[in-house]
């Protein structure tokens, strides 16, 4: 997958006309998934380069100054759309000025000039430019100036009936609902981090972990301990992952997640890798002792394993 980051790459890593879809992206759930899903559809019957443009940070972060908590980081977003089988994702820098863009220029100078879009693939409430005033309506009136094709999808409903939209998910996981968000979804939600060092207490009871500190940005469930699994070297492995700040062991730790994976003990610092969460096991506490810490820790695991023996999760 080919990567656009900056305003003057656009024109110059061009090959052939795009089909693209447009938004934030956060979680690539299963609405997300069907609009790329389209895109790719267009891109082999059309002859288009399939793409995704997005921006490099959530716009609220200019607009408001502050930290937006994301469901995926870039990097992680990168690795999804990857595997998708995305061939181009622009990045875009959204700066002061493309804030304060008419969506008539972004579309004429963005999209059509810059990308050489030729279909354009959105869902029904997708807005975009200075104040938002731009909308599907305007795509579609514009259509024929610019010499692109619009083409509109309809949400993504759950087994509810509730639009599946990145606010839900957030939802979702916020109460620790880590199942209900990966049916959402449509994967394991998943952290991606390098091995730091931590204590090394797991070790000296026989329990090695991993810990990872993630972005700022990364949303984390709440404190706890979750059935998990880790991705290493193309092969999954089972586990539990405590999410959270160690209150137990003596010291100031920031928030990270700490995993134990289940018949594994190998080096793996400085590796970067995907901790898979599927269920909100307990709540994260302070034990009276690091004795009492180990007990429950290996009750956790226990309660791990069956949790996929039951489940029948394929790994």
């Amino acid at each position: 997958m080919r990567l656009i980051t900056g305003q003057t790459e656009l024109s110059s890593l061009q090959e052939r006309p795009l089909a693209v879809t447009l938004g934030k992206f956060d979680g690539l759930h299963k609405g997300h998934r069907k609009l790329i899903g389209q895109v790719l559809k267009a891109g082999e019957e059309e002859g288009l380069e399939p793409a995704v443009f997005t921006f490099s940070r959530p716009p609220r972060s200019v607009t408001a100054q502050e930290i937006q908590p994301v469901l995926l980081t870039n990097r992680e977003k990168r690795i999804h759309l990857e595997r998708l089988g995305v061939g181009l994702l622009v990045e875009y820098p959204f700066t002061e000025a493309v804030c304060h863009m008419e969506p008539e220029t972004f579309v004429e100078q963005v999209l059509v000039k810059g990308l050489k879009v030729r279909r354009i693939v959105t869902g029904p409430d997708f807005r975009f430019g200075w104040r938002r005033r731009g909308d599907t309506a305007l795509l579609s009136r514009l259509a024929e100036r610019h010499g692109y094709k619009l083409t509109v999808i309809d949400k993504e409903r759950d087994g509810a009936g509730r639009v599946i939209s990145s606010t839900l998910v957030r939802g979702e996981l916020g109460q620790g609902h880590v199942e209900r968000a990966n049916e959402l979804l449509g994967y394991p939600y998943t952290v991606t981090g390098e091995v730091v060092h931590g204590n090394h207490l797991g070790r000296t009871f026989g329990m090695p972990t991993i810990n990872q500190i993630p972005a700022r940005e990364k949303l984390l469930p709440p404190n706890g301990v979750y059935t998990a699994a880790v991705e290493i070297d193309g092969r999954t492995y089972r586990g539990v992952s405590n999410v959270g700040y160690k209150p137990t062991i003596e010291g100031n730790y920031p928030k990270g997640v700490e995993t134990y994976i289940f018949d594994f003990d190998r080096d793996l610092y400085g590796k970067t890798l995907d901790v898979q969460l599927f269920r909100y096991q307990r709540a994260e506490r302070k034990f009276a002792s690091v004795e009492a810490l180990k007990a429950q820790l290996m009750r956790d695991a226990e309660e791990g394993r069956r949790f996929f023996e039951v489940s029948g999760t394929g790994f």
